[in-house]
């Protein structure tokens, strides 16, 4: 008897974003988890004003990005902005032009994946990325000396290329370059 291979599903990753925007600054949390329960924490802060909606846009392009870097083919994605998970879904109509910028970025990022689900979830189910995204956002923490941050000089929405510098870079990393297409 032959033994028939059957093919091999590629794992499900689950995407946490958060983006918060405060007088002190702005930032999003993004925290990647593989089907085994590995987690990456990434934490970018926005050396530009960014509105609320703009910082979760911002935290979903950053996290989309991450997965397309890591080779993810599935993804399930949560947030808890109920404007930007509703826009995406096709549920709400963007009007306002940044919106519309940021979700054609989203929605061009989508075909890298073969299976994308984006859900809204209450806080309480985000509180690493939100933790993240506040950490990101704030001035003068300690906790920045042992969680790197990346820096993301302009919005997502101006396209070129983009230089991310890390603080506190270890020896060993390099810059990354992003390239932003319209």
């Amino acid at each position: 008897m032959e033994a028939t291979m059957e093919p091999v599903e590629p794992p499900t990753w689950k995407l946490f974003v958060d983006g918060s925007s405060r007088e002190t600054g702005s930032g999003a949390g993004i925290v990647l988890e593989s089907s085994e329960g590995h987690k990456l924490n990434f934490t970018v802060r926005f050396d530009f004003k960014v509105s609320s909606n703009a910082a979760e846009y911002e935290a979903l392009l950053a996290g989309l990005r991450l997965a397309k870097e890591m080779q993810v083919r599935r993804l399930l994605t949560s947030s808890d902005s109920q404007l930007i998970v509703n826009q995406v879904n096709g549920n709400f109509t963007a009007k306002d032009s940044s919106m519309i910028a940021y979700l054609k970025l989203v929605l061009n990022l989508l075909p890298h994946f073969e299976r994308f689900e984006l859900t809204q979830v209450p806080r309480l189910e985000i509180t690493h990325a939100d933790a993240l995204s506040k950490l990101a956002s704030s001035k003068h923490s300690e906790l920045l000396k042992i969680v790197l941050i990346e820096h993301l000089s302009k919005p997502s929405t101006f396209g070129g290329e983009e230089v991310l510098w890390i603080e506190g870079t270890p020896l060993w990393m390099q810059p990354i370059i992003a390239y932003l297409k319209d």
